[in-house]
């Protein structure tokens, strides 16, 4: 990987990431942090299926970032995991 990425991944140890071992790890990171000189690695690095099975699978994701790759890689909100999980959370306020 890139040593310019090393800042998106401030709380890991980047020299001992793989990009096959961590494959979801880091496509969600660099989607949600990075940039889109990341983005562009991250399209020459993995295939569309690893990219859009990381969208459907991580509970990683921002808002924007889920919205993004839902857009981009035409994903149904049922069928990604960061939706699944929303929607299944009950917020109680007060007494």
């Amino acid at each position: 990987m890139p040593i310019e990425f090393k800042k998106y991944f401030w709380d890991t140890e980047y020299e001992k990431l793989d990009i096959k071992k961590n494959m979801k790890y880091i496509i969600s990171r660099l989607f949600c942090e990075g940039n889109w000189k990341s983005i562009k690695w991250l399209k020459s690095t993995y295939t569309k299926e690893q990219i859009t099975e990381t969208a459907k699978t991580s509970r990683r994701l921002t808002p924007i970032t889920a919205n993004f790759l839902r857009n981009v890689y035409d994903l149904k909100k049922e069928e990604m995991q960061y939706y699944i999980n929303n929607e299944n959370m009950n917020y109680t306020f007060g007494g």
